[in-house]
């Protein structure tokens, strides 16, 4: 039990009453293990073979409870779109390499929800930056949010 000063009216009294919400159960708790926010299954649910297949391995090896639903929404409604006859062009699936003014390279794909991994480069089909990539050829010049223009300089299909 903890003792508190109260002032009340210029007085000070103490008081072994202390709210719960302001103690420490305990020192030596674990802290709780963050909260998943999962990924929601977007209208259409485009997603690339490779998406699919891999979504599959985890759901067979999931134990979380909350993923293995997620991951069944998912594939449950999953159109799985296969790479373009004309692989010239950027679509779902496609690795883009791009190049900047001052020759930085990098390479985004175009992804599914369930697949995109920005910090990889896997863009979800429905992002702005996709949508600024989708369709562009090699020698095109895009406009990519934040970056401005760059040139495709390939294109390729896992």
């Amino acid at each position: 039990m903890r003792l508190v000063r109260l002032v009340r009216h210029g007085r000070a009294r103490y008081s072994a009453r202390v709210s719960k919400a302001f103690t420490r159960e305990t020192d030596d708790a674990p802290e709780p293990p963050p909260t998943r926010l999962g990924v929601a299954v977007p209208d259409p649910n485009y997603m690339t073979p490779g998406g699919a297949r891999a979504a599959r391995r985890e759901l067979a090896e999931c134990t979380d409870e909350a993923r293995v639903r997620e991951l069944t929404d998912h594939l449950a409604t999953a159109q799985i779109i296969e790479p373009p006859a004309d692989r010239g062009a950027a679509s779902l699936g496609a690795g883009v390499t791009i190049e900047d003014a001052s020759g930085v390279r990098t390479r985004y794909r175009i992804v599914g929800a369930l697949e995109a991994d920005a910090r990889r480069g896997l863009v979800f089909w429905q992002s702005p930056l996709a949508g600024a990539l989708y369709g562009a050829r090699v020698g095109d010049a895009v406009t990519l949010p934040r970056r401005g223009e760059v040139e495709v300089v390939a294109i390729d299909y896992e």
